[in-house]
């Protein structure tokens, strides 16, 4: 278990090396990833152990561990504190990942019973009445519930209130509010709350890159002209537009303000 950045997982140094196993006497290649906060041999030396704990399933010695899965592998870019960490995703955009506060993005709304016989509705204005309703149902009296317009819906952040993503609760209220699965499930599998800070790169109709961590040899520099005309063409975007609060108000959140400042740009139109 890492337990550094507040339990999420998130790591320092990435190694990728290909093993050799036996399937049914035949030789086959694997390929293994794993990440570290202490070293890259300290990588290299887990993914040896994975490669070693794949042989041990193959051969029924051992049984797949619940927590052998693949991580999320993203850059680490800033550490605000060890709660609230800032990655690039695999599409070059930044994310906050946070085990302080309780984020949610909703691009869909519960259908209703009438909107099967033909009565629609705007799809965020849905969206927002069913948070609202939720809201006044729960009898919140200690947290602030911050929602914000996206490109495609709305996102939650709720302050005084946190949902560890990989607790029953976490689950129960994602499907209460109908949290977008795939959202979710990046939540539960780095196990803390996600928020995209900067406009998706197809959206701004710029060069689109798989970004890869860690970078390849020989591409750094590609890499970094690229994250720079990115961060330039952002500024014409922004990501979200705060529109409502509910509930008791929050003075002063200095990983709040964090957002806010990045993803809100008021000089843009376009959300992306």
């Amino acid at each position: 278990m890492n337990t550094e950045f507040g339990g999420m997982r998130l790591f320092r140094y990435w190694k990728t090396k290909e093993f050799s196993i036996l399937i049914d006497g035949i030789v086959q290649k694997i390929v293994c990833k794993a990440g570290s906060n202490i070293s890259y041999s300290d990588a290299e030396m887990l993914c040896e152990k994975k490669a070693e704990h794949v042989q041990n399933i193959i051969n029924g010695n051992e049984s797949r561990k619940h927590e052998y899965e693949k991580p999320v592998c993203e850059e680490i870019v800033q550490e605000i504190d060890p709660n609230n960490i800032v990655t690039r995703n695999r599409y070059g955009a930044l994310i906050l990942n946070t085990t302080s506060l309780s984020i949610f993005d909703i691009d869909q709304h519960k259908k209703s019973f009438l909107e099967y016989f033909g009565f629609k509705k705007d799809n965020k204005t849905a969206i927002i009445e069913n948070l609202r309703a939720l809201f006044a149902k729960r009898g919140q009296t200690t947290s602030n519930w911050r929602i914000y317009e996206t490109c495609k819906g709305i996102r939650l952040i709720i302050v005084g209130e946190y949902f560890a993503p990989d607790s029953q609760e976490f689950k129960s209220f994602s499907q209460q509010i109908n949290a977008d699965s795939l959202y979710t499930w990046l939540c539960t599998q780095q196990h803390c709350c996600r928020a995209r800070l900067t406009p998706k790169p197809y959206r701004m109709k710029i060069e689109t890159i798989k970004y890869q961590c860690p970078i390849p040899e020989g591409q750094k520099e590609h890499y970094q002209q690229w994250v720079a005309n990115y961060q330039q063409q952002s500024k014409k975007f922004t990501v979200c537009r705060l529109i409502d609060t509910l509930g008791y108000h929050i003075t002063e959140n200095a990983i709040v303000d964090f957002h806010d400042r990045i993803c809100c740009n008021e000089q843009a139109d376009t959300l992306a």
